[in-house]
């Protein structure tokens, strides 16, 4: 019966993606364009290119799923909510990369976006957007608490690039950046609003985040950032933090106040996500090769630690992660 239930939602779920990923990737890119004209603000080519990528996996692969609680997928207005908050993240990376604002100077920008300094190109487009999506959330004291913590998240991942730092601080800021940010997303999403509902977000956004971490080791290597993935001692360490975080992931799927059936084809639509950290995993089983330890990671090179998902063998396994994640 699972089986049955697992092929029905997940064919839909890949034929939706197959058909209309690229089509939204392409409304995004187009939606931020005007975006730039209305507030004759530029982002750089490449953060469009991954602002719209992004928005378009959300919209298809989580805010649709959310709302199909309800029987229906996201709406347009909650589609443009979902394209801003794209923009804003990506602008707000540019911002820190560039170093065109300092913390101080983004701190006073969140707090007071209205006073932001308009002769500033890029700090003019994030304070209009961030004055726009406050306009158009529902819970606004919720979600400014959401936008400090997630900005305090982004600050204290400069301790990161601290090679003494702590696994458990990095285990917090990894959780909180990824958490975070995904739960200003559910605020985009008219969702009957609670702590369930926030818990399920975070937990969420912490297995998103570890996954990126387990797919960027040598990109973060080469920028001297130190994650759990790329500090592991040895693959069952960090398979284990992983396993915690999908555990914690799927147990706030269960809490939620919905009907049994609903929670299980949300799970089922959803194990795609901690399956790719999965096959992440065992890349890293291989490079340890029966060891106690993994080498270090710093040592190999760019083909021993990336992931190409094109290849059948991945795409094969994404499934049977996903399989195993949603059959409880």
């Amino acid at each position: 019966m699972y089986l049955l239930k697992y092929l029905y939602h997940n064919s839909f779920l890949i034929a939706k993606a197959f058909f209309c990923l690229k089509k939204t990737e392409r409304t995004g890119e187009q939606y931020i364009h005007l975006i730039e004209a209305k507030y004759n603000g530029k982002l750089e080519t490449a953060a469009i290119k991954k602002a719209a990528k992004f928005q378009s996996i959300q919209q298809h692969l989580i805010n649709d799923n959310f709302t199909g609680l309800y029987g229906r997928n996201t709406n347009e207005y909650e589609q443009v909510s979902n394209r801003l908050y794209f923009i804003m993240s990506g602008l707000y990376d540019d911002i820190l990369d560039n170093k065109i604002l300092s913390i101080t100077e983004l701190d006073k920008l969140f707090e007071n976006p209205e006073n932001a300094n308009q002769n500033i190109p890029q700090e003019r487009l994030l304070a209009n957007i961030h004055l726009k999506l406050l306009s158009r959330v529902s819970d606004i004291k919720n979600y400014k608490e959401v936008v400090n913590n997630i900005h305090a998240a982004q600050k204290d991942s400069i301790k990161q690039f601290n090679k003494e730092i702590t696994l458990p601080d990095i285990l917090d800021i990894t959780k909180r950046k990824g958490g975070y940010s995904l739960l200003m997303c559910r605020h985009y999403l008219n969702l009957n609003g609670s702590i369930t509902m926030d818990n399920c977000w975070f937990n969420m956004g912490g297995v998103i985040q570890m996954t990126n971490d387990l797919f960027d080791i040598y990109k973060d290597l080469q920028d001297g950032i130190q994650t759990f993935a790329n500090t592991a001692i040895n693959y069952e360490s960090t398979k284990a933090i992983f396993d915690s975080q999908v555990d914690l992931f799927k147990s706030s799927i269960q809490k939620l106040e919905y009907a049994d059936q609903k929670k299980q084809k949300l799970l089922i639509q959803l194990s795609l996500i901690p399956a790719f950290g999965y096959i992440a995993l065992d890349n890293l089983k291989q490079i340890q090769n029966g060891e106690s330890q993994l080498p270090s990671l710093s040592t190999l090179n760019r083909k021993q630690l990336i992931i190409d998902m094109e290849q059948p063998k991945h795409i094969l396994k994404l499934f049977k992660y996903a399989y195993q994640i949603a059959n409880i």
